[in-house]
C-alpha cells in the first residue's frame, strides 16, 4: 500500500470511529485532523468533502462488516443457530466494553435523512445485504419462507440495536435474540 492509501485509510478508519463516538455531524473536520494528523487540505484532496468521506468510510465499515457476516455463516462447524447467535453475541461483547453507540448505518441514515444520496444508498444496500444474507442462510438450511422470515429477523435485529443504543440494557438481547428464534423457527 502507497503512503497515500495509508492516509486515505487512516483517515476512513478514524472516522468511522469518531462518528461512532460523537455521530456524523458531531464529529467535525478538526476532529479528523486531529485524531489522523493529516490537514483539511489533505482530507479534501483526498475526499472532495467530509460527505464523500463519510461515505468511503461507511462503505468500508459495510464491507468488513459483511466479510465478517459471511465468515460465521458460512462457518460449517456451526449450527445454523449459532451462526445466527452470533451477532447477538458480539453485541453483547461491546456493551460489555462500553463500544456501542448505535448501528452505523441507522444513525448516518437518520441523520443525513436522504440529504446525500451516496449516504443513503450505502445504508440501504448494507440492510437490504443482511437481510439477503439471511435469507440465503436460511434456504440453504431449508427454512420454509426463508425470505419473509428473514425480513421479520432483521426488524428484530434492527430494533434491538436501537433501543440498544438509547438502553445499553444487555438483557434485551437475550430477549431479542429468543424473538428472533421464534421467527426462524415458526
Amino acid at each position: 500500500m502507497s503512503r497515500c492509501e495509508e492516509k486515505k485509510q487512516n483517515a476512513i478508519n478514524k472516522t468511522v470511529e469518531l462518528c461512532s463516538q460523537y455521530g456524523f455531524h458531531g464529529t467535525s473536520m478538526d476532529k479528523i485532523t486531529a485524531a489522523t494528523g493529516l490537514s483539511k487540505a489533505t482530507i479534501y484532496k483526498y475526499f472532495l468533502s467530509k460527505e464523500n468521506l463519510i461515505a468511503q468510510a461507511l462503505d468500508a465499515y459495510g464491507k468488513s462488516a459483511i466479510e465478517h457476516l459471511t465468515k460465521v455463516m458460512n462457518d460449517d462447524s456451526l449450527s445454523l443457530e449459532e451462526k445466527l447467535s452470533e451477532r447477538f453475541e458480539t453485541l453483547r461483547q461491546s456493551l460489555a466494553i462500553n463500544a456501542f453507540n448505535g448501528c452505523y448505518f441507522q444513525l448516518a441514515h437518520s441523520e443525513f435523512c436522504n440529504a446525500e444520496e451516496n449516504i443513503t444508498d450505502i445504508c440501504t444496500i448494507y440492510k437490504q445485504q443482511r437481510v439477503s444474507m439471511v435469507c440465503n442462510l436460511l434456504e440453504t438450511h431449508n427454512v420454509e419462507n426463508a425470505q419473509e422470515k428473514a425480513v421479520k429477523a432483521e426488524l428484530i435485529f434492527n430494533g434491538l440495536i436501537a433501543t440498544l443504543q438509547i438502553s445499553k440494557d444487555p438483557t434485551l438481547i437475550d430477549i431479542a435474540r429468543d424473538m428472533y428464534m421464534d421467527v426462524i423457527n415458526s
